[in-house]
C-alpha cells in the first residue's frame, strides 16, 4: 500500500507544484486549470498525504478565480483571510501578506492552520528560527502538520536541519 500511497503523493506534488508555478507567474486561468485538474483527480484518494494537497489545490484555485472574476474581494471570514495570506506568501508579496496576519491577529484568529502559513511566510522572510518556533507551536495544536510540514515543498531546505527533522519527528 506504501507503494501506491508513494506514486500518488509523488504525482499529485509534481502537478500542484507545476500548478503553484503558472500561479506564482500570475497565469490564474491556466493555474486554475491545473488546481481544478488536480481537486478532480484526487478528490476519492484513499490517503491523507493526497487529500492534503488536494485540498491546497482547492484553497489555490479559489483565490485564482477570484483573481479572474474581477470583483474587489475583501476577505472577511476566517478562510477568505486564511486564502489571502496563502496568495499573498504565494506571490511572494510578503508586506500584504503581514497585513493579512494583521487582519488575522484583531480578529483573533489562531487556528493551527493560520499559524502553519505563518510559519511558511517567517521561512520565505528567512527567519527560520521563528518559522520553526511557530511550526512547533503549530504541531502542538494538530499533529497532522507534521504530515503537512514533511511533504511542505517550500520547507525541502529543511530536510536536514535538526530541529525541524525533532519537530515533524
Amino acid at each position: 500500500m506504501k507503494l501506491k500511497e508513494d506514486s500518488q503523493l509523488n504525482e499529485i506534488s509534481k502537478k500542484f507544484s507545476e500548478a503553484v508555478k503558472k500561479f506564482t507567474k500570475r497565469n490564474y486561468k491556466e493555474a486554475a486549470i491545473d488546481f481544478g485538474n488536480i481537486i478532480e483527480k484526487y478528490k476519492d484518494s484513499e490517503f491523507y498525504s493526497v487529500l492534503e494537497i488536494q485540498a491546497r489545490a482547492k484553497s489555490y484555485k479559489n483565490i485564482c478565480d477570484s483573481k479572474t472574476s474581477r470583483k474587489k474581494n475583501e476577505p472577511d471570514t476566517e478562510n477568505s483571510l486564511l486564502n489571502e495570506l496563502l496568495f499573498y506568501i504565494g506571490t511572494d508579496d510578503y508586506t500584504e501578506a503581514e497585513k493579512t496576519i494583521k487582519k488575522l491577529e484583531t480578529k483573533k484568529i489562531n487556528s493551527p492552520y493560520s499559524m502553519y502559513l505563518r510559519s511558511l511566510l517567517a521561512f520565505r522572510m528567512e527567519d527560520v528560527d521563528a518559522a520553526l518556533g511557530l511550526l512547533k507551536k503549530t504541531i502542538a495544536k494538530d499533529d497532522k502538520y507534521k504530515i503537512i510540514a514533511n511533504n511542505e515543498p517550500d520547507l525541502q531546505e529543511l530536510q536536514e536541519n535538526e530541529e525541524f527533522l525533532a519537530i515533524i519527528e
